[in-house]
């Protein structure tokens, strides 16, 4: 072994090529209220986890299925790309008693579990090369839904099961503990949130 230690860098996992895939949604994780940097602001953010059975993935020498996700905006407002993604996903608008402050409102985790069309594309960030989601749709009449045998998580900030978190990759659950929720010290400014999905305002998902 020597006695000269080092750390060791983490394996870099290749992007997959750009194009559409069928996946299941085997996460939705709360991430609570974030900082953004370009905007100078907080917002509140959820990260959507999917897996895509048909693609796999090396890592430290096991095969393992292929996992992407995308950072949002928690908004159901029309220009927010998550509302726009759900409606291309549930193949129908949300009902006003869904997006209706006195309504009953949308529950997202009713989503984990089921199987859509991804379409992904190469993206060039600071740390190289990764995915994006840049839609999501319903799997058409007649093709076969995939299925997924991964546990299905769902992380809520304000009502925490320490063993879902466990469970979650180290960089999400790095990216929770940023959250004025999670912090021992909140900011003092009163937050300001955005209406809806900023452009520009994803960071890179290494899953």
């Amino acid at each position: 072994m020597g006695l000269k230690l080092r750390r060791k860098k983490s394996a870099v996992i290749p992007p997959l090529a750009g194009g559409t895939y069928m996946a299941v949604c085997i996460g939705i994780v709360d991430l609570g209220e974030q900082y953004n940097d370009n905007y100078k602001n907080y917002q509140s953010k959820l990260l959507l986890m999917f897996e895509i059975p048909t693609e796999t993935v090396t890592v430290e020498g096991e095969e393992k299925p292929r996992w992407v996700s995308r950072e949002y905006t928690a908004s159901l407002s029309g220009k927010a790309a998550l509302s726009k993604h759900l409606v291309g996903w549930r193949s129908k608008e949300f009902t006003e008693d869904e997006l209706s402050e006195d309504g009953s409102g949308f529950d997202i985790t009713t989503m984990l579990g089921k199987p859509c069309m991804l379409s992904i594309t190469v993206k060039e960030g600071k740390n190289g090369s990764y995915n994006k989601i840049e839609n999501i749709a319903a799997i058409p009449k007649g093709i076969p839904a995939p299925t997924t045998d991964a546990e299905l998580l769902a992380f809520d900030i304000d009502d925490r099961d320490e063993d879902v978190f466990s469970k979650l990759p180290e960089w999400i659950q790095t990216k929770i503990k940023k959250s004025t929720q999670y912090s021992d010290n909140p900011p003092e400014d009163n937050v300001d949130f955005e209406s809806g999905d900023q452009s520009g305002d994803e960071e890179e998902c290494p899953i």
